[in-house]
């Protein structure tokens, strides 16, 4: 039989590193040495550093090139980040975002979009795969096509009243800096020849870094082949753009409310207990809420962030608090029986949801309750509401939504994968404009 080469071992950067590290320490030994006798290497020590040199140089080589090329990589990421960017922007601003506007409401690109969720990218025509390419996502994925995208934003919208009451405000790159006013200059009045007392604002940063949710789901494809005999009612884009909403609505909003800001999670508005810290507000019991205990809170927080304040809460605390502020009428009934009623201070009553209409209003203030397992007892210690100006929780929004759809690796069950990524963050920046609701300890 035939001799067959050993193939060359597959290096990885780690490995290059290490193998420099210890031929040069072999070849220093080898010159040390020569040094020490007095005399120049020769025979098989000179054949050794010669070996040695020859493959530290090889080694050397391939340390550059893979440098080079993280290089490359780089600058092709800031390339497709400022394309991508620039794609958002277009998209929404000047006569190029109305063209766009046009493009991906068109059926053109609806089309394209509709036949990649069934067959997949390796299913395309060339006509299909260059109408998507405009929606290109920087990581891979295909921008939805504006009916798709619509029914999911919508559905992301009323799963999460987190996004409905925050700042949302694009990313454009990797890491954005949010700069605010973290303290004022003093005014004071003084006399003509007085000293004059100086004093200057203060201004601070607060980095939003996007953390990457992922949404995975599986159709059968005899599911999607079949759909279209099923009749215009039964539209698996839609169903996947309300489930891929809802879903995705869902987990970001306990994300902004309970999320502890270490990676891969955000930082929700309940998390600010340590090294930044927002004022905790007590009740006077362990157990329950008294109609002075939300008073206190209204009036711990500074009067310049009331304006546009709304109380958040989990709707078991929501209820709770509903059932404490029940009082008995001060005077009697037509009929001349006690009454009881939820007092009129207390309460303004909507029809508590903040997409449909009018928010119910607490003490004055709109209450808006969120999905937070975390703060929905009334037990010592919870922080069971937040009460503050939302102007200053920021979410963060990098990209929007993308989809990708694997279609080769679930083959063998005959089914294909649909993955949706969004990429956002959240955080505060004055802890001043909001307060806590705490249990008593």
């Amino acid at each position: 039989m035939p001799e067959t080469e050993d193939k060359p071992k597959k290096m990885s950067i780690r490995e290059i590193t290490d193998e420099i590290g210890k031929i040069y320490e072999g070849m220093k030994s080898l010159v040390e040495e020569s040094q020490n006798s007095g005399e120049p290497m020769n025979g098989e020590k000179e054949e050794q550093y010669s070996r040695m040199n020859s493959r530290l140089s090889s080694l050397l080589a391939m340390r550059d090139q893979h440098y080079r090329f993280l290089d490359a990589q780089a600058a092709a990421s800031k390339v497709m980040d400022r394309r991508s960017e620039a794609t958002s922007q277009t998209r929404t601003e000047g006569k190029r975002g109305d063209e766009l506007r046009k493009f991906f409401s068109g059926d053109e690109y609806r089309n394209a979009f509709g036949r990649y969720l069934k067959v997949g990218i390796s299913g395309l025509r060339p006509d299909e795969f260059r109408a998507l390419s405009e929606g290109t996502n920087a990581d891979g994925g295909f921008l939805p096509s504006d009916d798709f995208l619509a029914t999911l934003i919508e559905k992301r919208f009323q799963a999460s009243a987190m996004r409905q009451i925050a700042n949302v405000i694009p990313l454009g790159t990797f890491e954005t800096q949010v700069t605010f006013e973290n303290g004022m200059p003093t005014a004071t009045y003084e006399l003509e020849a007085a000293t004059k007392t100086e004093s200057s604002p203060t201004f601070d940063n607060l980095t939003l870094v996007p953390r990457t949710m992922r949404c995975f789901t599986k159709v059968s494809n005899e599911l999607l082949a079949d759909a279209p005999s099923r009749g215009p009612a039964f539209n698996v884009e839609s169903i996947l753009a309300r489930q891929f909403g809802r879903v995705m609505g869902e987990k970001e909003e306990q994300a902004f409310c309970g999320g502890n800001g270490t990676a891969p999670n955000p930082k929700g508005i309940f998390s600010f207990t340590a090294t930044r810290v927002i004022t905790p507000v007590e009740t006077a019991a362990s157990t329950a809420i008294t109609a002075n205990d939300l008073i206190d809170v209204i009036a711990g927080l500074p009067r310049q962030y009331r304006e546009g304040a709304v109380w958040v809460m989990n709707d078991k605390i929501f209820w709770a608090i509903r059932k404490l502020l029940l009082v008995a009428a001060v005077t009697t009934t037509t009929s001349g029986a006690a009454g009881g009623t939820y007092s009129p201070f207390a309460w303004s009553l909507g029809d508590g949801r903040l997409q449909d209409g009018e928010p119910d209003r607490l003490l004055g203030y709109p209450v808006i309750c969120v999905n937070n397992d975390a703060n929905n007892t009334l037990t010592a210690g919870t922080r069971v509401a937040v009460f503050g100006n939302f102007n200053y929780f920021h979410i963060g929004e990098r990209e929007g939504v993308s989809i990708k759809v694997a279609r080769e690796t679930y083959l063998e069950a005959n089914q294909t994968g649909y993955f949706a990524f969004s990429r956002h963050a959240s955080d505060v920046s004055i802890l001043d404009a909001f307060r806590y609701l705490r249990m008593k300890p």
